[in-house]
């Protein structure tokens, strides 16, 4: 086999995978390669969190490389890129979980904030932040399912299809 050529196979493995561990989200899956390198970039919208996509790559890499090869080499997971984006509807939906948790209705980027009891873990140090760092920090811990509909309404009750990782 040459150098590179199980890329395409290996992509439509890891499509595979993936599709079957979060079924409904779209993911794209770009094999690439070129004279000096090889890759296979993964980007989704919303869905799961990247740590859980990364559980999934990684485990299917080495079933790949077991199934074709024999021998776990880690090589196919060296190659896999990852990058998840948020939609409108996902932004507006934890604006609105953070609007509730810092009990306002008017949001400011640039105003520092206590950081909410929803995203304080146990020995956290980071006390203050702004709109953007929470905004970040809660979508990466957020798995966003397209089974139910978005709340239509605020309050203290999180919608059945947004599931927070649970603090390690």
């Amino acid at each position: 086999m040459t150098a590179g050529s199980w890329v395409p196979d290996a992509a439509a493995f890891l499509s595979s995978d993936l599709s079957s561990s979060f079924g409904g989200v779209e993911f794209q899956i770009a094999p690439s390669q070129d004279f000096a390198s090889s890759g296979i970039a993964v980007s989704w919208t919303d869905g799961p969190p990247l740590y859980a996509v990364e559980i999934v790559v990684a485990r299917s890499a080495c079933r790949f490389e077991l199934l074709h090869w024999g021998v776990q080499t880690c090589q196919v997971a060296g190659i896999v890129t990852k990058r998840r984006t948020m939609s409108p509807h996902a932004e507006a939906k934890i604006l609105s979980l953070l609007a509730d948790a810092l009990g306002t209705h008017e949001l400011d980027a640039e105003q520092v904030h206590p950081t909410p009891p929803l995203l304080t873990l146990q020995d956290d140090r980071c006390e203050m932040g702004t709109l953007p760092e929470f905004l970040d920090r809660l979508f990466e811990q957020m798995t966003f399912c397209r089974e139910c509909p978005a709340p239509t309404s605020g309050g203290n009750v999180l919608c059945p299809c947004i599931k927070i990782r649970s603090p390690r």
